[in-house]
């Protein structure tokens, strides 16, 4: 297999840094660096120091689809964000360019040496590699932090293996910040990722009964990745082309008006002083609060007495905590 197969230069957001890195030593930070959480900062403030020492060009290699969704199919890894947005996350924790590798099981099946070799040669001017110190690689997972210290040495690089971050009681991880999210501790995956978490996703048609029967129109969220809290109602905002506003978040079922045996679960945001048509745009949602359970009412009119109850209590919280 050859190295361009996996190894794709210049997957930077669409910004041309080749000659940057023809220029100037490479140090490359390794890792998935889904969620790019309080541990990845971790990593990737040690890769720009190691690169301010050699100076060198911090950049950060992440692989795509997620590598457990590739060896154990059966149960695919739930991704916390979607790559353009892990990428830009990248660029903001100061890589000056990033780059992806197609993981395919072809890839998995590298030996260990053969992808260092393979990065070698792609980047002839690499000066240092940082990863993680739990780092596993290679076929069969044979390739660790020993390994890549003995082939450093033997090729005059750089080697930063940086040791996991704990937060009390909890490792910094995307698998516990998904955990968490998908246990509705919305504040303790906050903490780890540093930041509220947020979903991306694109806004299409939803059940068209809030906004003619209820006078609350809401835009219903599509996200092809991103960890579903439990069901409920939520304080968040939402980030989109008109800016920034507040929103009462429903995600569930709708089971006043959806009745079906198939419950599709939905996210549906109803933005607090918004005029305009969201339709087909790309938006940003942000989860704060969890406020309620998702509950069915009677009629329709005790539904419209809670949404107004729930819009008040946004409000509250918004003034409070939107930045």
């Amino acid at each position: 297999m050859k190295c361009s197969d996996f190894f794709l230069c210049g997957a930077d957001m669409g910004l041309e840094r080749h000659d940057v890195c023809a220029d100037k030593p490479m140090v490359l930070a390794i890792g998935v660096f889904d969620g790019v959480h309080l541990g990845h900062r971790k990593l990737l403030d040690e890769a720009v120091r190691l690169a301010q020492e050699l100076n060198a060009v911090p950049a950060a290699l992440t692989f795509d689809p997620h590598p457990r969704s590739v060896l154990f199919p059966e149960t695919p890894t739930q991704l916390l964000m979607e790559l353009q947005d892990r990428l830009r996350l990248l660029v903001e924790s100061g890589m000056a360019m990033t780059a992806v590798a197609e993981f395919t099981r072809e890839f998995a099946a590298t030996e260990p040496e053969v992808f260092l070799d393979g990065l070698f040669r792609q980047i002839p001017q690499l000066a240092g590699i940082v990863v993680g110190s739990c780092w596993r690689f290679g076929a069969r997972g044979t390739g660790n932090v020993e390994l890549l210290g003995r082939y450093a040495a033997g090729h005059g690089l750089q080697l930063r293996a940086v040791p996991e971050l704990q937060i009390g009681t909890e490792v910094v991880s995307a698998s516990t910040i998904r955990r968490l999210i998908a246990e509705g501790k919305l504040d303790e995956a906050a903490e780890l990722l540093g930041r509220s978490y947020t979903l991306a996703g694109q806004v299409s048609s939803g059940y068209g009964i809030a906004g003619s029967k209820l006078d609350c129109p809401t835009a219903n969220i599509v996200c092809q990745a991103g960890v579903l809290p439990p069901n409920g109602v939520y304080a968040g905002w939402i980030e989109c082309n008109k800016g920034s506003f507040a929103a009462a978040v429903n995600i569930g079922v709708a089971p006043t008006y959806d009745r079906s045996a198939d419950k599709v679960r939905r996210i549906e945001a109803h933005l607090l002083d918004f005029n305009g048509n969201l339709y087909d745009q790309r938006v940003k949602l942000t989860l704060g609060r969890y406020l309620r359970a998702e509950q069915r009412f009677d009629c329709e009119e005790n539904l419209k007495k809670q949404i107004a109850c729930d819009v008040e209590n946004i409000r509250r919280w918004a003034a409070e905590n939107m930045r």
